[in-house]
């Protein structure tokens, strides 16, 4: 009589604890199907999509954008780097206050600014959304998948997922990314927080044990 109870008990076990086990955790490891990417070529990546979207965005803002919206801009900026050069050459800076930009030059640096952030969401948003990869990301043979479908996070997620992105890293650095990437000490998933927000995941396509993600 011992050994059927015992036996029902083991099995009640191993449910109890079978489910306290997240499926998702058996499938994003390093031994499951969908990998997880490790942080460091995920910064890799990110270093990779950050200078090329900068050296674009930076063209096509002071090239075509300025000299339309706020003409002078570039001479007047030049002319502010003369002064800051010839102020960081003094002997005795602390008589002399740091110069500033005119009215004119901080308005246009400020659109400048602007714009420079408006094109880093509209990158990432529409790279996720679209294809659920970035340049930097396919480089490295990264992509970004739903938690929830296991396939491509849906238009509207990647378009979250942008703009969450741009937030960690530009509105609210340095909180941001330190909470951002925190968040990696408490998953087993190495989710960021714009991950977990999102619902999505980075995975390492390079390491696929079976699952081809184009056919999830």
């Amino acid at each position: 009589m011992s050994d059927p109870l015992q036996k029902d008990k083991a099995a009640d076990s191993d449910v109890l604890t079978s489910d306290r086990v997240n499926p998702l955790d058996l499938i994003f490891n390093d031994e499951g199907s969908l990998p997880p990417a490790r942080i460091g070529i995920r910064a890799l990546a990110f270093l990779l999509d950050f200078i090329l979207v900068s050296a674009v965005a930076t063209i096509i803002i002071w090239k075509i954008i300025l000299p339309q919206t706020h003409p002078g801009t570039f001479h007047e900026f030049i002319l502010w780097g003369e002064q800051l050069t010839n102020w960081f050459n003094l002997n005795e800076r602390s008589e002399i206050g740091l110069p500033k930009p005119n009215h004119n030059l901080s308005i246009a640096l400020n659109f400048a600014n602007d714009l420079q952030l408006l094109t880093f969401w509209l990158y990432f948003a529409l790279s996720e959304a679209l294809f659920a990869v970035t340049i930097g990301k396919k480089a490295c043979r990264l992509r970004t998948i739903s938690t929830i479908t296991l396939g491509p996070p849906p238009f509207v997620t990647g378009v979250i997922r942008g703009g969450l992105i741009t937030a960690v890293f530009f509105f609210i650095p340095p909180v941001g990314l330190v909470a951002s990437v925190s968040t990696l000490l408490f998953n087993k998933r190495r989710q960021m927080g714009h991950d977990l927000l999102s619902r999505t995941i980075v995975i390492d396509e390079k390491i696929l044990s079976s699952v081809d993600i184009k056919s999830v």
